[in-house]
């Protein structure tokens, strides 16, 4: 998810979405399943079970529940139900703004200052009173843990200058000054005022969730000073910060348990500041196999679940016999999915076979060669992916900007599936001995999710039917051991994963994929100075016509110099029982089932 960036990524988000250690086993029915199948055939009702709760199966475990460390969409879900921020999205819009803690705000073109108003009277999950002051820790909290790959490069930008990426580009008084308190309302001093806009919709991401000063530096959390900065800055994991399963925030419900890999549930907040909270409790549950999600839904014991989109075809032929699931459809999403080929794995890597060119394995720096990258990306099935991965369900994009931003080009060519194309490239990779001598790598997806397990097969497939000598195998494993791997060891030669819009503008995905400092180009080793610049003019560029052209050439740029395989951008679903009312679809809201809190149950 973002503009620029410092060290990490969830996108997030996330998210990026969010899973087994062991390798994905093959589906096997036994005679009693078979049974539960051809029953399921003859289902007309789904029977009611209204216990004043709100259930959601889906792939994902969290990463964390602090909201200075998210950036994936499994653990945004999960926070933007415990916490609350200064302003969110009104209903579908994503220019639009209703007040939250925040009752309202201004901006002075005079100092770049924008100043918010603090909403009174509401108590956080232990009781104490929010103030300004927790305001102001907050942003400054997030600002001094700057965990690599996290999410706050959105606060270190618009308040510092875009050449400011992290905490070790600036000091603590510049942090110290650039979030005030003042009276009854807290004060963002701005680096220009193009950042605006931009910041408003940062600040409805669930990052910019408030937390509680007191109670956090009670905790063992940061005392506030500048002394204390080096005892929690820049966390290796997320275990590792006082937040990460351990929460008081003034949202509408608290977190009761957290079962990693299991479920998570939370109980709802009586003293909730918006009025009555629509569910006693929400459980998130962990259910990697398809089938029981389906027969979860089906049977009542899930109001929602996550549908791949493989299964379409399969819930549309369920929803034909039965009146009992509300399915909204065509739910254009503004996200793309993408290969991310890795520049500079580690060299103790275990994914690269012996490490050489020698036809065991791959070297270190094996995808800093143009042609082994282009002869990738012609050897993937694209139609074969968007088909039976996504059932139909998505659009190939030639860049990581996608149709509904500003700044997208329809223009901006994409690669094909070409064997032939493919074969020109991959002879002339690393002088011709790629060819000759072959390679060998392990391609990695997370468990549970069946797309990008069909991507990984048809790379593998479509290299190996280029060269008998290219050999890629494929592992699962589960999303916070992926994440990690993709923000700290670096040990796999490429990765995917897709993003989710901070802010839905075409820099907010071009600075994720394309800058040297981006959530994703970072970590691959893609990226110059040279390049920064560019994406840092077409930001701040004003006139709409050179605007348009400066992203345009961008976009061209990310498909010469091809860094990663670019998939598709999805259209989504949602599966509710029926039962479920008040669901809208806003595609920057990072929840899979939307605003719960809009959200109603009831017996018919």
């Amino acid at each position: 998810m973002s503009r620029r960036f410092s060290k990490w990524a969830l996108l997030v988000l996330v998210g990026l979405l969010c899973i087994a250690l062991v390798a994905f086993p093959a589906c096997t029915t036994t005679g009693e399943q078979q049974e539960e199948e051809e029953e399921e055939e003859e289902l007309i009702t789904i029977p009611y079970a209204n216990d004043g709760g709100f259930v959601f199966q889906t792939i994902g475990e969290i990463d964390s529940l602090d909201p200075a460390w998210i950036y994936d969409t499994a653990s945004g879900m999960q926070v933007g139900l415990i916490y609350d921020t200064l302003l969110y999205y009104d209903g579908t819009s994503s220019s639009e703004f209703v007040p939250m803690l925040a009752t309202d705000w201004s901006f002075n073109e005079a100092d770049n200052t924008l100043t918010f108003t603090i909403r009174d009277g509401v108590k956080f999950h232990n009781g104490d009173t929010l103030t300004p002051e927790d305001v102001e820790y907050t942003f400054e909290r997030a600002m001094v843990q700057d965990r690599p790959g996290g999410p706050v490069w959105m606060f270190f930008q618009p308040l510092f200058g875009d050449d400011i990426y992290g905490l070790d580009d600036t000091t603590f008084a510049d942090i110290d000054a650039s979030v005030e308190v003042d009276g009854n309302s807290v004060v963002f001093t701005l680096a220009g005022a193009y950042w605006q806009t931009a910041f408003l919709q940062i600040l409805c991401g669930q990052w910019a969730s408030i937390v509680d000063k007191s109670w956090c530096i009670a905790q063992g959390d940061w005392d506030g000073t500048e002394a204390d900065i080096d005892r929690v800055k820049h966390p290796d994991d997320a275990g590792d910060t006082v937040l990460f399963d351990n929460t008081n925030g003034t949202g509408p419900w608290k977190l009761d348990l957290w079962e990693s890999g299991i479920q998570l549930r939370l109980t709802k907040n009586d003293d909730y500041w918006r009025g009555d909270v629509p569910f006693d409790y929400v459980i998130t549950q962990v259910v990697d196999e398809w089938t029981n999600r389906k027969l979860a839904l089906l049977n009542g014991d899930a109001d929602l679940v996550y549908v791949p989109a493989t299964q379409f075809d399969e819930m549309d032929d369920i929803e034909s016999q039965t009146e009992d699931l509300q399915v909204f459809k065509n739910l254009p999403s503004l996200s793309i999915d993408a290969f991310f080929f890795n520049m500079a794995i580690a060299e103790d890597s275990s994914y690269i076979g012996s490490g050489a060119l020698d036809g065991e394995g791959i070297p270190a720096d094996f995808f800093t060669d143009e042609d082994v990258r282009k002869g990738a990306c012609y050897a993937f099935d694209y139609e074969t992916y968007i088909h039976d991965a996504l059932n139909d369900q998505g659009v190939q994009r030639g860049s990581p900007v996608v149709e509904g931003l500003y700044g997208y080009d329809p223009d901006t060519p994409m690669y094909e599936y070409d064997l032939d194309k493919a074969t020109e490239h991959f002879q002339a990779a690393w002088g011709g001995d790629l060819w000759d001598v072959g390679c060998k790598f392990t391609l990695l997806y997370n468990a549970g999710n069946l797309p990008r397990k069909t991507a990984c097969e048809l790379l593998a497939e479509g290299m190996s039917r280029v060269n008998p000598l290219f050999q890629v195998s494929i592992q699962p494993l589960a999303w916070p051991t992926i994440l990690g791997k993709i923000f700290g060891t670096r040990d796999m030669p490429m990765f995917q994963i897709g993003w989710l819009p901070d802010y839905p503008h075409a820099d907010n995905f071009i600075v994720p994929f394309m800058a040297s400092y981006g959530t994703f180009s970072h970590f691959q080793g893609y990226g110059s100075a040279e390049l920064d610049a560019e994406i840092q003019a077409a930001f701040q560029e004003t006139d709409l016509t050179q605007s348009l052209a400066a992203y345009a050439a961008l976009q061209q740029r990310y498909y010469d110099d091809a860094p990663g395989i670019v998939l598709a951008q999805p259209i989504a679903r949602r599966y509710f029982t029926k039962y479920i009312g008040g669901f809208y679809y806003n595609p920057v809201e990072s929840s899979y089932a939307g605003r719960v809190f809009d959200l109603t149950k009831s017996e018919s």
